[in-house]
């Protein structure tokens, strides 16, 4: 862990999803280990949107997560 921050996190808490790793992911409220699986394979992603956009998550489950992820490149 460089500076305490894990990977895929940043310093104010939010998880990037074009790298986080699958096992953070699924620390997300609502992420199945399919919907990590997904989230990996559709890397960039533009914007956390994304993730309904291309049907990975549902609305309702992006609601829940949105305030805790980034999609940084």
């Amino acid at each position: 862990m460089v500076d305490g921050v894990k990977e895929g996190m940043s310093k104010d808490g939010t998880m990037n999803i074009n790298n986080a790793s699958r096992e953070n992911l699924m620390r997300l409220p609502g992420i199945t280990d399919r919907e990590a699986d997904r989230t990996i394979a559709g890397r960039p992603f533009d914007k956390t949107h994304d993730l309904v956009s291309r049907r990975i998550t549902s609305p309702s489950e992006y609601d829940k997560i949105h305030d805790r992820i980034t999609a940084a490149h």
